[in-house]
């Protein structure tokens, strides 16, 4: 599982510095939101704890500049279609309340980062 991860942030490290359409590239989102993964696919059944600390990240992020949270959005989405992983929508629903979290940046089933 290490070195999925380490391939995805690999990914997104070339992805973020082709696209270039923010102060931060998608490999830092990948870092911050892989460890979600799991628990948004039905593996573990609650979230780690790297998860929250990182979703708490991401927020700070997205608050950081004007087009953070499309941004951010953008690239989980990116991570979804490249991991092909089927996030459960009611895992994706319970992550803010499991994580004690209010999101900043669009994450939903049917993500609608251009809002």
């Amino acid at each position: 599982m290490s070195l999925l991860f380490a391939c995805i942030t690999v990914l997104f490290s070339i992805i973020g510095s082709v696209v270039g359409q923010s102060s931060y590239d998608c490999s830092e989102v990948a870092d911050n939101f892989i460890p979600c993964v799991t628990y948004l696919v039905e593996l573990e059944s609650r979230p780690a704890n790297r998860c929250c600390s990182g979703l708490q990240v991401l927020n700070q992020m997205a608050k950081s500049n004007d087009k953070g949270p499309r941004n951010i959005c953008q690239c989980i989405e990116d991570l979804a279609y490249t991991m092909n992983a089927p996030y459960v929508a009611s895992r994706i629903q319970s992550l803010s309340r499991e994580c004690h979290i209010h999101f900043s940046f669009p994450i939903s089933i049917a993500m609608d980062c251009h809002r």
